[in-house]
Order: structure tokens, then sequence, then C-alpha cells
């Protein structure tokens, strides 16, 4: 919805995939990785069994391992800006005022949240414990994450 709503161009099939796997290593957090750097070679060598083109593996490691760097662009027809974006909705409700309320609705009726925000602020402090000098710690320390988290305006 929100490239449409800046008529961005972007790859269906990579978009998706990327969507589909961009938090593949949250929950397994390692010490010294980045869990979006961790995820974007998992889901690389995924996509690369599967049969991806070399074009199609190259973004979807780069959009995966950059969707959580802030402030790198606002283009969402670059893949990383795209699920960036996304996730932003999803866990903070950023540009929750762009869309369609009635939209929005009948997603959330489709697609409950179960906790979504409880979940998420226990990933990301784990994340930010095994990687202390990484993206998640602080974006959870110098902007107030974990706080827009609790505050996103969904009923969990």
């Amino acid at each position: 919805m929100l490239a449409d709503l800046d008529g961005a161009h972007y790859d269906d099939e990579l978009a998706y995939v990327s969507c589909l796997l961009h938090d593949l290593h949250l929950e397994h957090p390692t010490a010294g990785s980045c869990f979006a750097v961790t995820g974007a070679q998992r889901a690389v060598d995924f996509v690369a069994t599967a049969g991806a083109t070399p074009t199609q593996i190259q973004g979807i490691g780069a959009a995966i391992a950059t969707h959580i760097t802030p402030g790198n662009g606002k283009d969402l027809s670059d893949p990383g800006r795209f699920i960036y974006a996304g996730a932003s909705v999803d866990v903070i409700g950023g540009r929750m005022s762009e869309l369609d309320p009635e939209w929005v609705d009948d997603l959330l009726q489709r697609h409950p949240r179960h906790n979504f925000s409880k979940h998420m602020i226990t990933a990301l402090t784990n994340e930010a414990k095994a990687m202390p000098r990484g993206r998640t710690r602080w974006l959870n320390t110098r902007t107030g994450l974990l706080h827009l988290i609790r505050y996103a305006p969904f009923s969990e």
C-alpha cells in the first residue's frame, strides 16, 4: 500500500520473498552478528537453492540486511526501504494516517496481531543484548523504539 501511495515501482516477487524472510533470524540472536545480516545470509542460501537468479539473490540479501537501517533513503522502489516502510507500519504504526482505516481494520480482522508488540519487544531486547554495538541496540536506546512499539496504535 505504501509503495503504491508513493508511486514506487518494485519487483513483486523480490518484494514478496524479501518481506516473507526479512525477520528469519530475529528470534535467534547470535552474539556478534546482527539478526538482519545473519537472516540475510540464511535467506540468500535458501533462495539460491530454490533457483533464484544471481540478481534476485543479491537483491533479497541486500533488502533483508538493510531493512533495519534508518535514514537510508525513502525510495520504496529499493527493496530494503520497501521492507523498512512495511515493518515500520507493522511495528510502530508508522504512516498509519496515510492508510484507509477500513482497509487496516479488515487486514487486522483477517490477520490478528496475537500480542505482536510484546513479542517484538522481547525479540529486539534479546537481539540488543547479543549485539550491544549493533543497530538494534542503537534503535532501542537512541530512538526509543521499544516505547514506540508499546504505544503503537493497535489493539493486541
